[in-house]
């Protein structure tokens, strides 16, 4: 069955987790390219790993590729999500992804007649952690994670069916 390549995805929900809000700089850019690279890493795990495991497994896994390939550019999720952006960090170290902060200042107020103060709570910071370019545009990253997380979940549960069916 698809063994390793579901390890891959459970170390892809890790990363996903290891990218909430506050993290930034150096650190978000890392556990990004961490988090892209594994959602593709499933793939290349199930061909080589999974697919060394038997001979129907191996059918699958081929059958499945060929299908894909088949009708690129869908699914989006997969053309150009994880493999596009996978493409532009391992070949270019570049990536459509972005990180930001707003901040808002409390404000404060003196009446100098009295020198009463008064000032309004401060608030949280609130993250943005959107996708600048490409087909997944002003989307949330982490969403996007989430949404190729499940549609590999669902491929890899068909796989799993198909060697089953084949199974003398």
């Amino acid at each position: 069955m698809t063994t390793s390549a579901r390890e891959v995805l459970e170390d892809c929900r890790g990363a996903l987790a290891e990218l909430g809000d506050g993290v930034q700089g150096p650190v978000w850019r890392r556990r990004w390219i961490v988090a892209v690279v594994l959602l593709r890493a499933v793939g290349h795990v199930l061909d080589k790993v999974d697919g060394a495991r038997s001979k129907e497994l191996k059918e699958a896994v081929d059958e499945w590729w060929c299908l894909l390939r088949s009708t690129k550019p869908k699914p989006q999720i997969f053309w150009q999500f994880v493999d596009e952006e996978r493409n532009a960090i391992v070949k270019e170290y570049q990536t459509n992804a972005r990180q930001g902060v707003s901040i808002q200042v409390p404000v404060i107020e003196i009446n100098l007649r009295i020198g009463e103060q008064t000032s309004d709570p401060a608030k949280p910071p609130t993250y943005r952690y959107t996708m600048n370019a490409g087909h997944f545009k002003d989307r949330d990253q982490r969403e996007l994670i989430a949404e190729a997380i499940q549609w590999w979940e669902g491929e890899l549960a068909a796989i799993d069916q198909a060697v089953k069916q084949a199974a003398p």
